[in-house]
This record gives structure tokens, sequence and C-alpha cells, in this order.
């Protein structure tokens, strides 16, 4: 199954952490756009007929994000790859975790995984494909 999620990827943030009553807890400010990007996931894979897979899973993640203005022109016509932040493993978290309960049963079943960033060129598409194998 293939599955597309509109917009400029996001990655998974380092959670910050509080203490009260003198127990630490972990926690992503509710304010944070991974909240947003990991409901957009679930829906795309949902609203694309996509269900519970048991056994071993490959996912292959591909995120495309928009250009610097810093780009020169003729470089800005092609594709490129993005060796920048955010890092893969962080956009990988995001969509793994999002893909949790929806697509398997556990993110352990994902024995596979490729995660390749791109700069679109001219007239592309922001946004990130999911492939999803059983």
């Amino acid at each position: 199954m293939i599955i597309f999620i509109p917009g400029e990827p996001v990655a998974q943030p380092r959670p910050k952490v509080s203490t009260r009553g003198g127990f630490a807890r972990a926690y992503v400010d509710k304010k944070h756009p991974i909240h947003d990007f990991k409901q957009a996931v679930r829906l795309a894979y949902v609203n694309a007929g996509g269900e519970i897979l048991d056994g071993p899973v490959h996912v292959s993640v591909s995120c495309w994000f928009a250009r610097p203005k810093s780009h020169s022109k003729k470089r800005s016509e092609q594709l490129e790859p993005k060796s920048t932040k955010p890092d893969s493993d962080n956009l990988a978290k995001a969509i793994l975790d999002g893909l949790n309960g929806i697509a398997y049963h556990d993110d352990s079943q994902v024995y596979s995984l490729a995660v390749k960033k791109w700069y679109v060129g001219v007239g592309g598409t922001v946004g990130t494909w999911i492939e999803i194998e059983a």
C-alpha cells in the first residue's frame, strides 16, 4: 500500500522533561506540529483502506522538502538529496509511531525500513510518500 501525506514532513522531537512530586515526566508540547502530522499519517492509511497487518512489515519512506531560496535557479530545477536536518531516524520514528496500531500491531513488526529525504524540483509537491508491504 502506498499513501501520501501532503505538507512539510515533521520529525519526532526530543521530549521535554519535568518533575512533579519528585517524579520525572517526559512529554511533547501539545502545540507541536508532530501531533497533527501523526494524525494525518493515520487518516491517510485508513482512508486508503489499510488494515492491520500481521507478521513482518517493510516500510519505505520518501520525504519531499521545499527547497531553500538560497539554492541557485539551475539547481532548483532538479530533484536533489537532502542531507540536512531533520534526521532520517526522527522522521521514521514519527511515521512508525503514527502507524502503530493502525497498520500493524506494534512497530516491532517492522523488519526493514528505508528513509530518503529530497528537495523537490520546480513544480514538485512537498509531502511524504509511505509504502507499506507485508
